[in-house]
């Protein structure tokens, strides 16, 4: 269908507008709520007037070509709703935030320079202070769906008809004062069509407005009725509570699952036709889409990141795989589209129809991988075995780049990576000094006698570390809901109106922390390499590798290549498949002994971000075999330097560990040759990979000589589409770094 009319007029907006627009807003706004704040406000109160102020002062933002109304043209066209995002720009509903950001400071300024130390070391990240509360929010539409926002707003009125505390009736009117602001916010879209009418260019443009106008004024105030006010609900709420919470919403949720009632209604009352619903997908994930430019060059962290989701295929209420018409109208949607966002995550087990395996396939095959598999045989075991029950587990959603969430009941923290290479770095360099710095001592592997003792050293040093990030997150982050409550966040959440809690207070069903480690595949294939060729070959002493690493390898390149040819991570030996479970294993039982921010457990995943060449750049050499400041592996992604040939060793070693263990999720990169690949091959592949502890999938199907090509001709090339990180982006559209790296991976057979 392509839309060159409505492709125009967004374009011209989220490129030429919407950043000048949310920039004036801000400071407009930002210099009205501080002029008209009290000082003795509560931090509740300083939130209601955050989300009264925001709702009255907003202007709708209407294009005549779309049909849904969702842009408060509050934030720029690249924000998720975080506060504070890329190049330090900043959007009015992060007004309570930055009002009380100092306290997590002021509470104790030892512990803040303790935590800016090691994250400056990179230790670990926390994308905030000292809890996750900027990005990767989930939001529960299902309520909505139910009883729209009335109906979360009636029932905060009749729990403060209850015995409260004081604290208690704060949240519960903040809660009830944002889906009124909500409502207005609604409203005025209502209001701002029916304005705009007179002028209305052509009669698809009034349709348009008219359908805006009279249906804004209801939903989602009240519940949705139809596919296209259920679809819209989904847009205006994510912008909405953006602008007003001033945190990064980042999934849709189950929106085939979700939106197939309303679709077989429409369908049955004659409202819609499987044409018009089609319609109706495409112009909404373009127009989220459209919010960047694919041919914009990533240089930086996260300069294609957009982080909004959604989640297909699963198991239905009837515990039978989901693909109904809408599973296969929004793949198809996003490939005739060429969208690369919302991200699709794609659920599938060893039991998905082929139907739903072959729709899925079409675009990886054709060179454009903007999918995620999540395998469901790994992950609802996983979240099983981390508490929740398997009616929770089986509705998960995937939320920013790789984050598993039961919605409902928990929102976990993202991108809390912990970086077990650091100290394993420390410990062979003898970087005493830097260890003084952060405040943790970890203990050199000089003088160790046998490999227990090398493991021994290694691993105990990294559960200093976990406990020493659990320390830091429970001594500071417990007073967040004095910065910045979340009431509309918290809204939906099971447990949250019942307790009469914020989820900053801990008010949610589930607390869980997940911290996300990397590192795994390269000191496994760093301790092979020392236990075969110090202590089984006996071929070099442990010091003598350990000198040849801390010269760089410079001039022991005989010795290195020694270590590359040892057995690794992925190989599908047995050798490298039973230390790494031992390793996670062994991590699983550290964490066992910590608690989250809130009380509850800290469970294991390993994932990475771009860190794998921004934080690898920073890291010096390691026994693996590994130059200082290459690149490191990718989540549970053997490393580049082992170059093994068959992606079925890859699976084999997948089966050595516990999926049902890995409770925080984790990635493996896969590269299959586009020029030896069908969907017959392809099914069949992904069918043998859900019976493994494979959990998100990241599959590119191309070549090093297209890729190649691709470079000197990017003419040539203008839809090859790779899976970078936990996101997708042009191949053309890479730096030459970051172009580097995709071509350095390991290419299976």
């Amino acid at each position: 269908m392509n839309y060159p009319l409505m492709r125009q007029e967004l374009i011209e907006y989220y490129r030429n507008v919407a950043d000048d627009k949310a920039e004036k807003f801000f400071i407009e706004c930002t210099e009205l709520l501080d002029r008209t704040a009290r000082e003795d406000m509560t931090v509740f109160e300083q939130k209601v007037h955050q989300y009264r102020t925001i709702s009255e002062e907003f202007d709708p933002v209407i294009f005549h070509r779309l049909p849904y109304y969702y842009e408060t043209g509050t934030m720029s066209a690249h924000c998720d709703g975080a506060r504070d995002f890329r190049n330090n720009k900043k959007h009015a509903g992060g007004w309570t935030y930055r009002r009380n950001a100092h306290l997590f400071i002021d509470q104790d300024k030892d512990l803040w320079a303790r935590r800016c130390a090691q994250t400056g070391e990179l230790l670990y990240l926390i994308c905030g202070p000292y809890n996750d509360s900027s990005q990767h929010f989930l939001f529960n539409y299902r309520p909505v769906f139910e009883s729209g926002l009335k109906g979360v707003y009636d029932r905060c009125i009749s729990l403060m008809e209850e015995e409260c505390t004081e604290g208690e009736r704060q949240y519960l009117s903040a809660t009830a004062e944002g889906m009124l602001c909500l409502k207005r916010m609604a409203e005025k879209f209502s209001e701002k069509a029916a304005s705009m009418l007179a002028e209305a260019p052509d009669e698809e443009a009034r349709r348009n407005l008219e359908l805006i106008r009279d249906t804004a004024k209801r939903v989602p105030w009240e519940r949705p009725e139809t596919f296209y006010e259920a679809i819209n609900t989904y847009a205006f709420l994510r912008k909405a509570m953006g602008s007003l919470e001033g945190i990064g919403f980042n999934t849709f949720g189950r929106v085939d699952k979700d939106l197939y009632p309303y679709y077989t209604n429409d369908i049955a009352g004659g409202i819609l036709t499987p044409e018009s619903a089609y319609d109706l997908i495409c112009r909404f994930i373009i127009m989220f889409d459209l919010h960047y430019d694919h041919n914009m060059k990533m240089v930086g962290y996260a300069d294609h990141e957009l982080e909004n989701t959604y989640t297909i295929g699963g198991y239905g209420d009837d515990g039978k795989p989901v693909c109904n018409q809408l599973t296969l109208m929004f793949l198809r949607a996003a490939r005739e589209e060429k969208t690369i966002y919302p991200k699709i995550k794609c659920r599938y087990s060893s039991d998905s129809p082929k139907e739903y395996f072959d729709e899925i396939n079409k675009a990886v095959i054709a060179g454009t991988s903007v999918i995620l598999y999540q395998n469901d045989e790994s992950t609802i075991p996983a979240l099983v075995n981390a508490g929740r029950t398997y009616e929770e587990a089986r509705e998960y959603v995937m939320s920013g780049c790789w984050g598993i969430n039961c919605p409902g009941v928990e929102k976990t923290a993202g991108g809390c990576y912990l970086n077990m290479l650091k100290p394993f770095e420390f410990s062979i360099h003898r970087l005493t000094d830097r260890m003084d710095k952060t405040g943790i001592m970890f203990e050199i592997l000089d003088g160790c006698e046998s490999f227990e003792e090398v493991y021994s050293v290694t691993m105990e040093n990294i559960r200093r570390l976990l406990v020493e990030r659990a320390d830091i997150t429970i001594k500071g982050g417990r007073i967040w809901d004095k910065v910045d409550p979340l009431p509309l966040m918290s809204s939906t959440l099971q447990k949250c109106l019942e307790t009469k809690r914020d989820f900053t207070q801990g008010g949610a069903k589930y607390r869980d922390d997940r911290y996300l480690c990397f590192g795994l595949p390269n000191i496994v294939d760093s301790l092979l390499a020392i236990r075969e060729l110090c202590f089984e070959q006996k071929k070099y002493t442990l010091m003598e590798l350990l000198d040849a690493v801390r010269a760089n390898w410079e001039g022991f390149e005989d010795m290195r290549l020694d270590c590359v040819r040892c057995h690794g991570w992925g190989d599908g030996s047995p050798e490298s498949g039973k230390l790494a479970n031992r390793m996670h294993s062994d991590l699983c039982k550290y964490a066992k002994g910590l608690t989250s921010t809130f009380g509850g457990k800290v469970n294991i995943g390993h994932i990475t971000y771009t860190e794998i060449r921004h934080w690898g750049e920073k890291t010096l050499a390691t026994p693996d075999g590994r130059k200082s400041f290459e690149y490191f592996a990718q989540g549970l992604t053997p490393s580049r330097l082992k170059k093994i040939p068959s992606v079925t060793s890859v699976v084999n070693s997948m089966m050595y560990l516990d999926g049902a263990s890995i409770g925080g999720n984790s990635v493996l990169n896969v590269i299959l040759p586009s020029n030896n690949m069908s969907l017959d091959r392809l099914e069949a592949f992904l069918r043998v990979t859900a019976k493994s502890a494979v959990q998100s999938l990241q599959l590119n199907c191309t070549t090093k000589e297209q890729l190649l090509d691709a470079q000197k001709h990017p003419e040539k090339y203008p839809d090859l589409i790779v899976r970078v990180t936990g996101f997708s982006a042009k191949f053309t559209s890479l730096s030459p770094e970051w172009q580097q790296e995709v071509l350095t991976r390991n290419f299976y057979e």
